[in-house]
């Protein structure tokens, strides 16, 4: 297994059951998704890390919920692809406005706590498409996959290990019906991108649990 995957903690939203991915090398850690503040805090307090860097896969509420406090105690700088920064930074488009009603319906349980509307800056860094960076002697490339919305994006970390978001999540198929979702973006540019991906990538999607990624699983996503 990568080196790398012994570094990677996850923290899950039981409400939402969003992912985040907090990705540590000595005292150094990039989060991926961030999700609940308070978790993601103890975590970092816990082990003595300090973050670098945060990564954005998409604007949804579930998938950014601790950014802005995180923001505010770290400062650390934020990458995401243009359009989930400027999805960020709208209410609606990443649901936030909507996310009470959207749990209601996909539970059947009301929510026991709010779920408030928010917004967040825009990213510190943004990009089109494709960009790459090194971080602590690891190469990773991000990939902008449209369709889920327009802004989502793939991160793979020394072509080994992927973070997909809300793609290849295990047992459902693509969601383009949400806000920002766009189905024809997702057959003309987001569907051959992600099956442009190599096989047996240790992939570790916004929900649910991490795997590797095979031909037969590539299939079942209509891949």
């Amino acid at each position: 297994m990568n080196i790398l995957a012994n570094h990677i903690a996850c923290i899950t939203d039981p409400l939402t059951t969003s992912n985040c991915y907090i990705i540590s090398m000595e005292q150094h850690a990039l989060i991926i998704d961030p999700n609940l503040p308070d978790a993601i805090i103890s975590h970092l307090t816990a082990n003595h890390l300090y973050p670098e860097l945060i990564l954005l896969t998409h604007e949804h509420c579930d998938h950014i919920s601790g950014l802005n406090r995180l923001r505010e105690i770290y400062h650390c700088p934020v990458l995401a692809s243009t359009d989930c920064s400027n999805g960020i930074q709208n209410s609606k488009r990443n649901m936030s406005h909507i996310m009470e009603t959207y749990l209601y319906f996909r539970t059947h349980q009301l929510c026991t706590t709010p779920y408030p509307e928010f917004t967040c800056a825009p990213a510190d860094i943004t990009f089109v498409n494709t960009h790459a960076f090194t971080w602590n002697s690891y190469h990773c490339a991000c990939l902008q996959v449209p369709g889920h919305t327009l802004g989502s994006t793939c991160f793979i970390f020394d072509h080994s290990i992927l973070f997909s978001g809300d793609y290849l999540i295990p047992g459902e198929q693509v969601i383009t019906r949400l806000p920002g979702g766009d189905p024809l973006a997702y057959e003309k540019k987001g569907r051959p991108r992600l099956q442009s991906l190599p096989l047996s990538l240790l992939t570790y999607p916004g929900h649910g649990s991490h795997f590797i990624l095979t031909e037969e699983q590539k299939h079942a996503y209509g891949l």
